[in-house]
């Protein structure tokens, strides 16, 4: 038999020798994954080391303490919260105090609006609209007089007439009846028959109380050629008053 190296192989011992010889290292990708889980692992501990000690630190603190001095914190604790409390209560109180004011004076605002609108109406500052009743005296011969207008009106402010005009001229409580050349006169101006007394108010209580035997439309209804008609209205507009003449005498009372 021929030898290896007669056969061109070399020996094993020029093979090693000549070429790469065997080594113990791990690979180098081996060796990387190594280092990599061992770091990782050091880090690991340290995070939950320093977590713990964090965690422990509050109840080492006050493990520390003495007696004394957790009682005067507790005490202090207290005493802020019994503080608290009060300016709570405090505060409290002035909401409702503040609330409550509000809403009286918008209770008052709006009844002083109400009075305002109504003192409007009756001194016939504004016109005003609504339902209510008319009556047309047809006198062509002037046999009505300024009293039996007066006594008109009267009835109609008794029955809840709100507010009355004659002839277009608003009537209001400072509002005087006197005699004219051919007809009558109302503050002074001069008005004519046919008259029309024109009265916001409940509009079949007016017609039923001007319709009652004795009063002034059967007194009036009694004079020849003299025709009177009621009817009612769904809505009347009347003018605001003419001329208003301020008070010089009189004056609000304290």
């Amino acid at each position: 038999m021929r030898e290896l190296g007669s056969l061109g192989y070399p020996d094993r011992e020029e093979h090693w020798l000549g070429g790469r010889r065997p080594s113990m290292r791990p690979p180098p990708r081996i060796q990387s994954r190594a280092a990599i889980a061992l770091v990782a692992l050091a880090v690991g501990f340290l995070v939950a080391v320093q977590a713990a000690s964090i965690g422990e630190r509050p109840l080492s603190r006050l493990a520390a303490e003495r007696p004394e001095d957790l009682t005067r914190v507790l005490a202090d604790l207290n005493a802020e919260a019994d503080d608290l409390a009060r300016e709570l209560s405090t505060l409290q109180v002035k909401l409702a105090r503040y609330q409550g004011s509000a809403r009286s004076d918008e209770l008052a605002l709006r009844d002083a609006r109400k009075s305002l609108a109504d003192l409007q109406v009756l001194s016939g500052l504004v016109p005003v609209e609504g339902p209510g009743a008319v009556v047309r005296l047809e006198d062509p011969e002037g046999r009505v007089g300024w009293e039996v207008l007066l006594d008109l009106v009267q009835e109609v402010r008794d029955a809840g007439g709100e507010a009355i005009s004659v002839n277009g001229r608003r009537v209001i409580a400072s509002t005087w009846f006197g005699p004219a050349n051919g007809g009558a006169a109302v503050d002074g101006a001069r008005v004519v028959p046919p008259y029309e007394l024109e009265a916001i108010g409940p509009a079949e209580v007016i017609a039923q109380a001007l319709d009652i035997p004795g009063g002034p439309l059967s007194v009036v209804s009694a004079l020849p050629g003299v025709a009177v008609t009621v009817r009612e209205v769904d809505g009347l507009l009347l003018p605001a008053a003419e001329g208003q003449r301020p008070f010089q005498h009189a004056s609000p009372a304290p």
